[in-house]
């Protein structure tokens, strides 16, 4: 009976010396929600758009005890003569979110965005892989004329602090595209 304890002992002991030399991406961060509106604040809450419309996507983090990342991007969900569920060139974003806080994305739709149905999505990052995901669909109404590209930008703050204000140039984070940064 002694020679059986003892090899479970020592069986238990090197298993745990192993699973703490490993690396362990544990968390209980998560997008608990995501909202669009018609302005940065989210008073507006819709989900219908004009073509000349900015699009405002709030991911609120909850349980949060680090750091995790925010990866935003708008996809052509439906629009008529177009593939459909296509991600728009250039509306890809990523920014680090401390705590628990929240994170606004926007996109400028601009006079040459078709109508239809589209959809952003925002997936939560820790240590570099993916714990979380929301996605949100709206309607962009109206005709057509041109191609312009919307154009994303991203902005943060936690809870209970001022709002956000425009960083210095040397302070954007242009992680993923060059119109787009964060507010630290």
């Amino acid at each position: 009976m002694g020679k059986v304890r003892r090899s479970t002992l020592f069986g238990l002991t090197f298993l745990l010396l192993f699973v703490a030399g490993c690396k362990v991406s544990c968390t209980t961060a998560n997008v608990s929600s995501l909202t669009l509106s018609k302005d940065k604040e989210g008073n507006v809450q819709t989900k219908e758009f004009a073509r000349n419309d900015t699009v405002y996507a709030r991911a609120n983090v909850s349980n949060n005890g680090s750091t995790v990342t925010l990866k935003f991007r708008l996809v052509g969900e439906k629009i008529e003569g177009q593939k459909e569920n296509i991600p728009i060139p250039g509306t890809e974003f990523s920014i680090d979110v401390p705590g628990n806080g929240y994170a606004v994305y926007h996109a400028q739709l601009g006079e040459g965005f078709p109508p239809g149905r589209y959809r952003i999505e925002v997936a939560m990052l820790y240590n570099g892989e993916q714990k979380d995901q929301k996605t949100d669909t709206f309607t962009v109404t109206g005709g057509s004329t041109g191609g312009t590209t919307p154009s994303p930008a991203v902005t943060k703050s936690p809870p209970g602090s001022k709002p956000p204000v425009e960083p210095a140039e040397d302070d954007k984070d242009d992680t993923d595209n060059s119109n787009a940064h964060g507010e630290h």
